[in-house]
C-alpha cells in the first residue's frame, strides 16, 4: 500500500470516526449520476472553487476549472460503466464517500470529501486509484 494512501486512510479516519454515517452525511445523487455518466460538467458543478484531485497519485490544488478540464480527459480515457458508492459517512458538517467507478479499461476507488457552503454541497476533494482486486 502506498504511504499516501496510507496517510489519507489515517487522515481521512481521524476526522471521521468509523460509524458516525447519518442520512444527511450522504453523497448527492447528481455527483453519482455524473461519474456514473462520466459527465465532467456536471460534476465541476459541484467542484469548491479550489479543489484537491489526486489522479493516480498525481495530483494538485485546482481551480474548479482547471479540475473539471483533467476529469473530462480522465473520463475520455476511461469510459464509466458504472460506479456504485460503497461507504459514506461524516461528522459534523463534513462528509465523505467511498466508490468504485468500473470503465471499459479497468476498476478504480473513488474517493470524496464533501462540504456544504450556501445549501449545497461542494466537492473539496476527490482521490482515483486503481482498485487492487
Amino acid at each position: 500500500m502506498s504511504k499516501r494512501l496510507i496517510f489519507f486512510i489515517v487522515i481521512f479516519f481521524s476526522i471521521f470516526r468509523i460509524g458516525e454515517s447519518q442520512a444527511s452525511t450522504s453523497i448527492p445523487a447528481e455527483i453519482i449520476k455524473s461519474i456514473r455518466k462520466g459527465d465532467a460538467n456536471g460534476l465541476a458543478a459541484y467542484f469548491n472553487s479550489s479543489v484537491q484531485l489526486v489522479i493516480l497519485e498525481k495530483g494538485n490544488v485546482y481551480s474548479r476549472s482547471q479540475a473539471s478540464m483533467i476529469m473530462k480527459d480522465f473520463f475520455r480515457k476511461n469510459h464509466p460503466r458504472s460506479f456504485t458508492i460503497i461507504h459514506q459517512g461524516g461528522k459534523g458538517h463534513a462528509h465523505y464517500g467511498i466508490g468504485i467507478l468500473k470503465t471499459d479499461k479497468q476498476t478504480f476507488r473513488i474517493y470524496l470529501l464533501i462540504k456544504p457552503a450556501n445549501s449545497k454541497s461542494y466537492i473539496h476533494q476527490l482521490r482515483i486509484e486503481k482498485e487492487n482486486g
